[in-house]
């Protein structure tokens, strides 16, 4: 039969017909440019031409069986194929094929190199974290749910999983803005994948959660090296936008199928082994035990019932003394927090730690920062001499953005002057030691506030942060007052952190002062202020202020243990 020639050159997808032995019989002007090819160069040649050269003998086999059975094969029917161009370059195509009268096979062929990039794109948004490339949650659970697929199968052995929460990052972002916390994540990225190597995944869930799975393993001194080894890349420091940031990280261990047999009940179980390593402190991994459900929920209920606390009420200010060695006279009043539970009143103890990880911090520290303030205001409204009152900070309130301006209109509204009000961080708070993480203290250092470093010594502050923190003073911690006069290694450091801190004008108070041996000890060596059960316990705010308006504004005050 004669072959006919139709027009395909108005049709927009590239068109080729072959005869029975493969002969490109007709192209339109689609297919040459998509190919790169003049017409002449394609007509009479295989049409193996167009194909990588890799397939182009399988191609002779298929085609003769498309020519003994003369079938329609539709678009996105096929497996994904490849074009070749005449400059050798590979592009992936979708082919149509269709039997003609005449016995040539007709294929219309489609460049899907857009929609495959869309597919991929598509695929990148959907199991890829944007910021840091890394997998994310959607495929975390995918990689799980085939683990565990697998294992019911008889196909998989173990596989060990690792949740890391990044500590101070949240500071971090709040006081150097989350162009650098952003930074930061992808910084911890690359550190990370640079010491896992390869057969570990690296996830992350997202904010500051990152998981790591290693399959095949099942042994905890393993899995325990990967991740000791982790959290010690993050002990150096990062430098970051001209600043350099400090941040640590926990870890819960979990090993599968043993701690988990499915997916959610792996990730619940890994996520109380890293509560309990939170609890521990800083830097720390723990394993997944089931002893640690009763922990877990007990620390939950716990969180429970402090939102309730704060919800409905329940806290109250004590006040101690703070007592000026020289003559014994009340200059402060350090506001603690009690929790008011009807029949008791229950201790900083036994919840700060918990309050201070809660949501709730920032607002409850907000609340004692106020009712502070008016205390110490009211004080002086009714006759009485009005001490300077001390706040302890949570970390989420050192790090609020708007804590500068929260303190001054707190000042403002309760009309405290701004040098009866001292607040106390600790080290660890302010460890950062960026400009931008001091410059809070700095504006209210400026406006008059005093602001005292709590329990020095206790964290992992060097000596030479205290040039660098606006400061006041310092408190000594308890710890090593209780030594005092006997222990020389207590003196010793004692003494040394007095002189210290008043080479550098800084006030020194003195906690946990319970004798009068301890007293004598710090006034010889000429501590400014102490506070303690020798002079007297945290008070309520009416009792406080009736031991202010009972004692002589100048001279000694008997102790009042």
């Amino acid at each position: 039969m004669p072959e006919r020639t139709i027009s395909f050159d108005l049709i927009p997808d590239a068109i080729v017909t072959a005869d029975f032995n493969g002969i490109i019989r007709q192209v339109n002007r689609q297919l040459t440019a998509m190919f790169g090819y003049e017409e002449n160069e394609l007509i009479g040649q295989p049409i193996e031409v167009l194909l990588p050269e890799r397939v182009r003998e399988r191609h002779i086999g298929h085609r003769a069986a498309i020519h003994s059975r003369p079938t329609i094969r539709p678009m996105g029917a096929s497996l994904e194929l490849h074009g070749r161009r005449k400059d050798g370059s590979e592009f992936p195509v979708d082919i149509m094929l269709s039997s003609l009268d005449d016995g040539r096979v007709l294929a219309l062929v489609r460049d899907t190199t857009t929609a495959k990039n869309m597919r991929a794109r598509l695929t990148q948004l959907a199991y890829f974290d944007s910021l840091t490339g890394l997998p994310n949650r959607p495929a975390l659970y995918r990689a799980l749910d085939e683990f565990f697929k697998a294992h019911r199968d008889g196909a998989a052995s173990q596989m060990s999983i690792a949740l890391f929460d990044l500590d101070g990052f949240k500071e971090v972002n709040d006081a150097m803005g989350h162009s650098t916390g952003d930074a930061l994540l992808k910084e911890v990225a690359v550190r990370w994948l640079a010491v896992t190597g390869k057969g570990p995944r690296l996830f992350r869930l997202g904010g500051d959660e990152f998981i790591l799975l290693v399959p095949g393993c099942g042994d905890p001194g393993r899995i325990g090296d990967v991740v000791g080894t982790m959290l010690q890349e993050l002990e150096t420091p990062f430098d970051i936008a001209d600043t350099t940031a400090f941040i640590s990280a926990c870890a819960g261990i979990a090993i599968a199928p043993a701690d988990g047999a499915d997916t959610e009940e792996l990730i619940g179980n890994v996520d109380m082994a890293l509560y309990k390593a939170k609890a521990i402190g800083r830097g720390q991994y723990a394993f997944f035990l089931n002893a640690l459900r009763a922990d877990v929920q007990a620390r939950r209920d716990l969180d429970t019932k402090l939102r309730r606390a704060h919800s409905h009420g329940e806290f109250e200010l004590y006040f101690q003394p703070q007592v000026r060695l020289a003559d014994r006279k009340i200059v402060g009043a350090e506001a603690l927090l009690r929790w008011n539970q009807g029949r008791s009143l229950v201790g900083p103890g036994a919840f700060i730690e918990m309050l201070a990880a809660s949501p709730i911090s920032t607002s409850v520290g907000s609340w004692i920062l106020r009712t502070a303030c008016e205390t110490a205001a009211s004080w002086r409204r009714h006759g009485g001499d009005s001490p300077r009152v001390a706040v302890n900070l949570f970390p989420s309130q050192y790090y609020d953005p708007s804590f500068v301006a929260e303190v001054e209109q707190v000042l403002a509204d309760t009309g405290l002057a701004p040098e009866s009000l001292e607040l106390e961080i600790t080290e660890n708070i302010a460890l950062g030691e960026n400009t931008a993480a001091i410059e809070p203290l700095r504006k209210l250092l400026d406006r008059g506030v005093h602001i005292a470093l709590d329990d020095f010594g206790t964290g992992y502050a060097s000596l030479s942060f205290l040039t660098r923190m606006p400061l006041t003073g310092i408190k000594i911690d308890q710890q090593f007052v209780r030594g005092l006069p006997d222990d020389p290694k207590m003196v010793s450091i004692v003494r040394s952190l007095i002189a210290m801190a008043h080479n550098l004008g800084l006030t020194v108070v003195a906690e946990g002062v319970e004798t009068m041996q301890q007293m004598q000890f710090l006034l010889a060596e000429n501590c400014d202020e102490a506070q303690g059960f020798l002079f007297a316990k945290p008070l309520s705010a009416a009792i406080f202020a009736a031991l202010m308006k009972s004692r002589p504004r100048h001279g000694t005050a008997a102790a009042t243990a």
